[in-house]
């Protein structure tokens, strides 16, 4: 009994020394208790504060020599080489500007003699089996340039376009009855830029709709469209209905759209012989 006493003075003096220092600690365990080490522990690492460690800078974790930096590198170089040049770019869309440029000043005074002497083109523009028009004047020539000029003065194309009509203003009427006809004769009337007036005709005997009856002015539109591709440094023209229905794309690098290769175009118009698509690329026909 009494070293249990004296054990007992013992702990509560120790533990009112500990409490004066500021510390928490487990309490003591008299003798002959058993001890359950986890709880222990646990205690111990509940009364002190969690400790972050900072990130490690770059420098810790790829030295300048090692294989990390040499992939950095690497990679970085790949990047450049897969993105654009912005000095291509620009001397592709200076190229660009100036061909359209070049095409806008040539239509414009092409326009002019051509609105004089409205010149009998190569077509030949088919409707159907009877109503075929062949060789007409054209006239009406514009051209319809679409731009933007920017604060520095620069100018930025999107598009040239020369346009006419080709056709002697003459009234034509035509009637089809099955509906294959109606349907081929309407998408040729629509590739020529012409809407019919359309009306049912009726069978004079029963009274019943025997066909379909169009109306129309048969001038044909035609155009050439100049269209810029400003990073490829090339542009694309489209010709519409020059010579039959019919619409043609080809490519051209910008610098060879020069005054020799718009006056071939310029022949084609007026129905001589040219060669304006003996150096086209990626070369594609549409028709109705």
């Amino acid at each position: 009994m009494m070293l249990e006493h004296t054990y007992s003075r013992v702990g509560r003096k120790a533990g009112r020394a500990l409490s004066r220092g500021g510390v928490s600690v487990a309490p003591l365990v008299m003798p002959g208790e058993a001890v359950d080490v986890t709880r222990l522990f646990e205690s111990a690492k509940a009364s002190q504060p969690e400790a972050s460690l900072p990130p490690l800078p770059a420098a810790a974790i790829a030295s300048p020599g090692g294989f990390l930096a040499e992939l950095e590198r690497e990679a970085n170089g790949r990047e450049v080489q897969n993105g654009p040049d912005p000095e291509v770019l620009g001397r592709n869309a200076r190229l660009v500007n100036a061909a359209c440029r070049t095409a806008a000043d040539y239509w414009a005074r092409l326009c002019e003699h051509l609105n004089v002497l409205k010149p009998a083109g190569p077509g030949r523009y088919v409707f159907d089996g009877r109503n075929v028009l062949e060789r007409p004047p054209g006239h009406a020539f514009r051209v319809l340039p679409k731009l933007r000029v920017s604060h520095s003065g620069d100018e930025h194309f999107d598009s040239v376009t020369l346009g006419w009509r080709a056709g002697h203003g003459q009234r034509v009427r035509v009637v089809k009855e099955f509906p294959a006809e109606i349907e081929r004769l309407k998408a040729r009337l629509s590739f020529a830029g012409i809407t019919p007036f359309e009306s049912q005709t009726i069978h004079p005997g029963t009274g019943r709709p025997q066909g379909m009856q169009f109306e129309f002015t048969a001038d044909i539109i035609a155009s050439v469209r100049l269209v810029p591709l400003h990073e490829e440094g090339k542009v694309r023209l489209s010709f519409h209905n020059i010579d039959t229905l019919e619409r043609i794309e080809a490519e051209w690098p910008a610098f060879a759209i020069r005054a020799t290769e718009l006056d071939e175009l310029a022949r084609w118009i007026c129905g001589r012989p040219h060669k304006l698509l003996k150096h086209a690329q990626n070369m594609v026909r549409h028709e109705p």
